[in-house]
């Protein structure tokens, strides 16, 4: 037996530890399938990967032996840009090693344990900038811009304490919305003239699980229906949460949450200023590589004000939308060609703000109006209720369908490639 062969055994337990944590970080069924058999194939084995929503079940296979084996159950997920950045590092530098199966397993654990390069005070003004600035694109006056950017600090620091009180994720949104909610309709009742609406629905916006919900409209797409159909309907059961804990705030508060009303796109420069404020806050919350984070601010410009000037020369808000992903979608493939790190480090906070947050919350509202008014309920409502779920369900489609075309059609760059640009960031 050669000195460097290694166990199937071994093998097994580094590629499911590490598919575990690319489905942790944020990374879709596709990616994880490509990755792991990477890095199986560059320890000697073959492999057949089966992506569930809770795990991963693996069989290595080789001209010895071969072994199925089923990865620890994923209680939770995140996004976490640098951790896919790093992992997608490991298996690039894989095949030109000697294979050690105790330095991967090292390397994952310095992964795993990492943590956020920003201290979470820098994470907490950035999505108030972020909420601010989604309150502004969705054409809130400015006493809401401002009541929102304090609403987006509220938020981030309630979601980090409940994160280390290992609160079910979905309780924790509905919470983390009810008590920044509240907050926000409060203060708005310091400017009796202008409705709290925006700035509720900035709240809960930056509580949407807007990369799981792109996952799974492209994996239910793809070949990973199973995982999509999961990951679709936890974040469905999310947004039903934040209307829920927004519904609530507005009842205590003394507010309502009108279901009807779209704002008039902004100006395309104004556009352009608040889509970057919004990408920076979100390549913070997602863990960007600070000397990265520049090409997603490109990225959310590029896709967001995209769709802006699509929607003042008359195209509607799901082709906007798909255009501005699949450029966005570009963008990030070039960007990922210069650091050497996969294309969603820049995608995803590209795209995001484009997520319809703000649809979809109103027609969450407008489900529970019908839900208490039963028989009684206005036709109006109803109409509109399905309305805004339609539109808020195609938007989501076109932007995942676009990003999709974007990642997968050929694409080739003659930019440079500097060694490892992100590396004093990990």
């Amino acid at each position: 037996m050669p000195a460097d062969w290694t166990s199937p055994g071994d093998v097994a337990h580094v590629s499911l530890r590490f598919g575990r944590l690319m489905l942790r970080n944020g990374a879709d069924a596709a990616l994880v399938q490509a990755r792991v058999s990477t890095l199986a194939r560059s320890l000697g084995y073959d492999t057949q990967l089966l992506v569930l929503a809770e795990g991963v079940l693996l069989t290595l296979e080789d001209e010895h032996s071969f072994r199925t084996k089923l990865g620890h159950t994923i209680s939770g997920m995140a996004v976490n840009m640098s951790a896919l950045a790093a992992l997608d590092d490991v298996v690039r530098k894989a095949p030109t090693m000697v294979p050690d199966i105790s330095a991967i397993d090292r390397q994952l654990d310095a992964i795993e344990h990492a943590g956020s390069h920003y201290p979470r005070w820098l994470v907490a003004i950035g999505m108030g900038l972020t909420a601010a600035s989604l309150a502004r694109l969705f054409g809130g006056a400015w006493p809401v811009v401002a009541v929102s950017a304090l609403v987006g600090i509220v938020n981030v620091l309630l979601r980090q304490l409940f994160g280390e009180w290992l609160l079910n994720p979905i309780v924790s949104a509905a919470l983390v919305a009810l008590a920044s909610g509240l907050i926000g309709a409060l203060a708005m009742k310091a400017f009796p003239d202008t409705p709290p609406t925006l700035c509720l629905v900035a709240a809960g916006m930056i509580l949407v699980p807007g990369v799981p919900l792109i996952n799974g409209v492209r994996e239910t797409l793809g070949s990973h229906l199973g995982t999509g159909i999961s990951r679709l309907m936890i974040g469905v059961i999310t947004v039903l949460a934040i209307a829920f804990g927004l519904f609530v705030a507005a009842g205590l508060a003394g507010d309502t949450l009108p279901v009807g009303g779209n704002a008039a796109p902004l100006a395309v420069s104004e556009d352009l200023l608040f889509s970057a404020l919004a990408a920076g806050g979100f390549a913070l919350l997602f863990n960007v590589p600070a000397r990265a984070s520049w090409a997603c601010i490109i990225c959310g410009m590029a896709g967001h004000s995209l769709r802006t000037a699509l929607e003042h020369i008359g195209l509607n808000l799901a082709v906007g939308s798909l255009v501005g992903a699949f450029v966005a979608g570009l963008l990030a493939r070039f960007f990922a060609h210069y650091f050497k790190v996969p294309a969603v480090t820049f995608a995803f906070p590209g795209v995001v703000a484009m997520i319809p947050g703000s649809y979809a919350f109103r027609a969450g509202v407008g489900g529970l109006g019908i839900m208490h008014a039963g028989a009684a309920a206005p036709p109006a409502l109803i109409g509109e209720t399905i309305g805004l779920a339609v539109t808020a369900i195609l938007m989501t489609a076109a932007i995942a369908i676009g990003l999709s075309l974007a990642l997968a059609a050929p694409f080739m760059t003659t930019a440079p490639q500097p060694s490892n640009p992100t590396g004093a960031q990990r």
